[in-house]
């Protein structure tokens, strides 16, 4: 099967990703910027040619005939300056003024007129030859006669424009120093953030070498959960491999004797029945099947999703009451059914169903089955399923006597002594342990199964 090819690595995809939405967001920072300062260089610009027209007003008088005078020596030097880019003008029935500044110029600006009392400004959004300022005002004469006129200043607009051309200059070339600084600045960010990963390849590459077992190193806590479960599934297949071993182990030192029988019997020339050879061949088909079963019991188990115990629990009291219904066994179920194990379902059901079992059976007519978590939750702090009897309880030493295979508390009592064994098998393929205790509500045993946090 050909390899899938190669995907970019996880920091070339982060990098160009922050990259991206650096140059999109700066790029989106500039344009507003952009578009603010040619906004406050507009309205400056209005402001600027409106003091002109002042400027020019305050120098202005209007002769009999309504010819508009302007004294010389404007303060606004560049008015006195030909081609100078800033001009003005007077305009009345009787006649204009314009500017020295005007002189020579090939193509002067259009001054327009506007009514008494009002102002127009032409900038940078139109597409006129000049910015132009206009306002109109009412003259009085000594005789009482007003005189319509209009007061305009314009300037050239390349002065606009290089102003605008060099700000943009500026602003672009300190975004683009300001990316590069900041792509670097992640560069470093992201080089330091992901070597922890690099270490867990690394570790991960010792351990198919070899030269390590586990993953060891000290990882932040949005890592621990990773490595936590890559540790229990080595843990679970170095486990798994040694149980498997076992029991090829155990299979064939069970295949022996049969084995022998049947070679001694061919060597010795004695006839072998169909019936012999057929009780034999079943004899090692039950040893074959055992020894597979004991070796799937003894794994142990990862990556299972979490199951519910309470329900578990309620279905396998149901079970059990009307099972002992004319022993007249009263069984309790308490708990959170938010309480959920990381274990196969039907692992949990046997592990449950031999404790119950076991109490019911060995118990005095009452059983409490519960399910716990700390107070932090299932994670943190693990499960504990508790099944308590009203019997006569039982000591460290019994109950490690019963924690091996066919060993048995009563032995008038039916079955195989193979439940708590069983269940011992159970929990401690998922990494947990069970114990023994004194039941303080009933009085007799208590046995606690442990999981441990996942």
């Amino acid at each position: 099967m050909p390899a899938a090819p190669a995907s970019p690595s996880l920091l070339l995809r982060l990098l160009l990703s922050a990259a991206l939405a650096l140059v999109v967001s700066l790029a989106l920072v500039g344009l507003a910027v952009d578009r603010g300062f040619r906004s406050a260089s507009a309205g400056a610009l209005e402001e600027r040619l409106a003091s002109t027209v002042f400027l020019l007003l305050s120098t202005l008088d209007v002769a009999a005939d309504g010819q508009p005078l302007v004294s010389e020596g404007l303060a606004e030097p560049r008015l006195e300056q030909p081609g100078s880019g800033l001009y003005a003008g007077v305009l009345t029935e009787s006649g204009e003024w314009q500017s020295a500044s005007l002189t020579g110029v090939l193509e002067p600006p259009r001054p327009f007129r506007v009514g008494r009392g009002q102002e127009r400004f032409v900038g940078p959004e139109s597409d006129a030859r000049f910015f132009l300022y206009a306002l109109g005002l009412g003259w009085e004469q000594p005789d009482g006669q007003i005189v319509e006129m209009t007061l305009w200043a314009g300037e050239d607009p390349e002065r606009y424009r290089d102003q605008i051309r060099a700000f943009r200059a500026d602003l672009w070339r300190w975004l683009g120093l300001a990316a590069l600084l900041l792509i670097i600045v992640q560069s470093l960010i992201l080089l330091l953030s992901l070597r922890p990963l690099r270490r867990v390849a690394h570790e991960i590459g010792e351990i198919e070498g070899g030269e390590r077992e586990r993953l060891s190193g000290r990882y932040p806590r949005e890592l621990q959960p990773l490595t936590a479960n890559l540790n229990a599934l080595l843990l679970s297949e170095r486990d798994n491999a040694s149980h498997y071993r076992q029991a090829l182990s155990d299979l064939a030192h069970a295949l022996k004797t049969p084995l022998a029988v049947m070679k001694a019997r061919l060597e010795s020339g004695e006839s072998v029945t169909a019936e012999a050879t057929a009780d034999e061949l079943a004899r090692m088909e039950r040893l074959i099947r055992r020894q597979l079963e004991r070796a799937a019991r003894s794994t142990r188990r990862t990556l299972n999703q979490p199951v519910a115990v309470l329900p578990v629990l309620e279905r396998l009291a149901e079970s059990l009451r009307r099972l002992y219904r004319d022993a007249d066994v009263v069984i309790e179920v308490d708990g959170d059914e938010q309480v959920r194990v990381r274990a196969d379902e039907r692992d949990l059901m046997e592990l449950c169903g031999n404790l119950l079992d076991n109490a019911a059976k060995y118990g005095r007519g009452r059983v409490l089955a519960e399910v716990r978590t700390g107070p932090a939750g299932a994670r943190e702090s693990g499960v504990e399923i508790r099944v308590e009897d009203n019997g006569p309880g039982l000591d460290a030493n019994t109950f490690a006597r019963l924690l091996e295979r066919g060993a048995r508390g009563d032995e008038q009592a039916e079955g195989q002594g193979l439940g708590l064994a069983i269940a011992r098998q159970l929990v401690e393929a998922y990494g947990g342990q069970i114990d023994c205790e004194a039941s303080a509500t009933l009085g007799g045993a208590a046995i606690v199964a442990r999981f441990p946090p996942r």
